[in-house]
């Protein structure tokens, strides 16, 4: 039991020294890189001359304990955390509520024309006895779900399989998200009665985590006292904006340790937008829109650590070894005492 304590004890040692040497993702030269807790990476900022473009301008009121924000077209979203390595914003969304005993929401978000785009790892989430939520562009529903009435429902049985609950992954690269919800097939719900309705994208992580797998009846998640749900964004930036970075001088990675690719209008689509996303290639860590971000000294530093981390492993495992061999002479020194004991006894 012992050995494997502390082969457990290794292994979190190892991984824990290897994490706190990873390189940490930079802002630009001067400017900040934190609003709070959350951490602010080039292309985006905080503050003139901190940001690539307006777009990418981050709202920042720590004093007030809020989350930071970015606006698009128009809409404040929160934002929870920023990655360059996946290219990945996650945001607070807000909820589409109807006939819940509060004012109806139904907030339409719209990234056209942002560098920002809804991933495919998010689902929309639709609760409520007989609610059929549809994904609506252009007039016409692109996807949705429905959830249907069971009053024989067991309470303690959880999970979104469309009984008052419903889930879908949406369309890749969606770029506005207009829900709209009503009865199954004109119906109110049970009895006829107006039922309260939600809708919501949220993303996989947090559904994975089973964080709304909680129903109390008609309303299973009492979601009327709840604002907004975690859902994550892609992100790029424009490639005539790289383009013209490069041509500055400003972005120009001599040593190869990050590219750029196109990100694609759609999934099955041969035709590219004029949006890239950069990362840094294998091996290398930092902020890949920065011309300080990936470098070999950082790779360097990483195999370091990992080396560190191994010569620190087999450091507890010699000692382990030392250990139990000492307690394997001692116990064989003891049954020798034993022994010779026994034979003063007898012979006497």
């Amino acid at each position: 039991m012992a050995a494997v304590e502390l082969t457990v004890f290794h292994f979190i040692l190892l991984f824990w020294s290897l994490r706190t040497a990873e390189s940490q993702v930079m802002a630009l030269p001067g400017c900040e890189s934190y609003c709070g807790v959350i951490r602010i990476p080039y292309p985006f900022g905080m503050t003139e001359g901190c940001f690539l473009e307006e777009r990418f301008k981050i709202h920042c009121n720590s004093s007030s304990g809020g989350d930071p924000t970015i606006t698009v077209n128009g809409t404040d979203l929160a934002v929870s955390s920023i990655s360059v390595y996946d290219s990945t914003i996650y945001v607070m969304f807000p909820i589409v509520l109807t006939n819940c005993g509060v004012k109806d929401r139904n907030t339409v978000v719209d990234l056209e024309g942002s560098p920002f785009v809804f991933s495919s790892e998010n689902y929309l989430v639709a609760s409520g006895c007989d609610n059929l939520a549809l994904i609506n562009q252009n007039n016409s529903a692109i996807g949705g779900c429905v959830s249907i009435c069971d009053e024989n429902r067991d309470p303690w049985i959880s999970g979104c399989s469309g009984i008052d609950c419903c889930q879908t992954r949406i369309p890749s690269n969606l770029k506005v998200f207009n829900v709209t919800m009503k009865g199954v097939d004109g119906r109110n719900g049970r009895r006829g009665e107006k039922q309260c309705r939600h809708a919501f994208l949220a993303a996989r992580s947090w559904i994975d985590y089973g964080v709304y797998y909680s129903f109390a009846g008609d309303n299973p998640y009492g979601m009327k006292d709840v604002d907004s749900i975690p859902a994550v964004l892609n992100w790029g930036i424009d490639k005539w904006v790289l383009d013209s970075l490069v041509s500055k001088g400003a972005y120009y990675n001599s040593t190869h340790t990050s590219t750029c690719k196109y990100m694609n209008t759609s999934i099955n689509s041969t035709i590219q937008s004029p949006v890239v996303q950069c990362f840094c290639e294998t091996g290398f860590d930092g902020n890949p829109y920065i011309s300080e971000g990936p470098t070999i000294d950082s790779y360097r530093r990483k195999i370091k650590a990992k080396m560190a981390g191994l010569g620190m492993l087999l450091h507890f495992h010699s000692i382990y070894i030392i250990i139990e061999k000492t307690r394997d002479y001692e116990t064989a020194a003891l049954k020798g005492s034993r022994k010779q004991l026994v034979g003063i006894v007898m012979f006497d």
